[in-house]
């Protein structure tokens, strides 16, 4: 079995492979430039998304686990800059570190405009809410910065990171270093439909100077009307390649995002 450590150690690894921000101007925007936009991690939109995250097998490990995720985007705008502050909240239902809440994670991101797409710089972190088992007991801080072209239709792509390094917390837990290198890479298939590469995430562990987890994962997903809204419920399926025992092996996600245009 996984025991505390190493649980709080795969809790924050799952928490930080993001998933991407949703996207913009419902008024100027159809369902394809929606669909392109959903897959964007530079993108403003206001966003509440609610995700089941299951890993159906691990790497050495004969378990499995749930998670319920929630995320909120909240674009702004402060002294001339464009803002995307995002909050991500994971709670296990089921896994071999027990259930309960797993730390929170957060994010605020500038966004610059570009005639190929937007890039973006900011800060990303952690705060240390999980539940015993859960929870690295550290706050952590880092830099975060990214780009997407997306000048070329129906393509986007480009490379986000974040970074969560410990700075607080309990004197005995273990430090923290994480670099997440989010490849993104989309494809839209038309009507609000598109492909993308969804939660796929390189973990570094710069405590350990080793890959803590290499997930490659394809997400469908469509843009659709109701209730007056836009949503994008999606469906994931992703794969572990680090074969480390511990770590998730397949991943299978689904969830629904409510768009909410400013």
């Amino acid at each position: 079995m996984v025991r505390s450590r190493s649980g709080s150690r795969h809790a924050l690894a799952v928490a930080l492979a993001a998933t991407p921000l949703f996207a913009l101007a419902q008024s100027a925007d159809s369902v394809d430039d929606l669909a392109a936009k959903a897959t964007d991690p530079t993108a403003q939109l206001m966003s509440f998304q609610l995700s089941d995250w299951y890993t159906a097998s691990y790497h050495g490990l004969d378990d499995t686990s749930n998670q319920l995720v929630f995320r909120a985007a909240l674009p702004f705008d402060l002294g001339g800059t464009k803002h995307i502050f995002r909050v991500t909240q994971p709670y296990s239902t089921s896994g071999p570190a027990g259930g309960g809440l797993i730390d929170t994670t957060l994010f605020d991101l500038v966004v610059f405009d570009q005639p190929w797409g937007r890039w973006g710089a900011g800060v990303s972190g952690t705060m240390p809410t999980g539940s015993s088992g859960l929870t690295t007991d550290k706050w952590t801080a880092g830099p975060a910065i990214g780009f997407v072209n997306s000048s070329t239709r129906p393509v986007n792509w480009g490379l986000f990171m974040q970074s969560f390094f410990s700075f607080a917390g309990k004197s005995g837990a273990p430090d923290v270093g994480i670099i997440n290198l989010q490849p993104i890479f989309s494809y839209q298939l038309g009507g609000g439909r598109s492909l993308s590469l969804g939660n796929s995430a390189l973990l570094y562990d710069t405590e350990r100077s080793r890959w803590a987890s290499l997930l490659a994962s394809v997400n469908y997903g469509q843009v659709v009307s109701f209730g007056g809204h836009k949503w994008r419920p999606n469906f994931e399926v992703g794969y572990d390649l680090k074969n480390d025992p511990g770590n998730p092996k397949w991943v299978i996600r689904a969830g629904i995002v409510l768009l909410l245009p400013q």
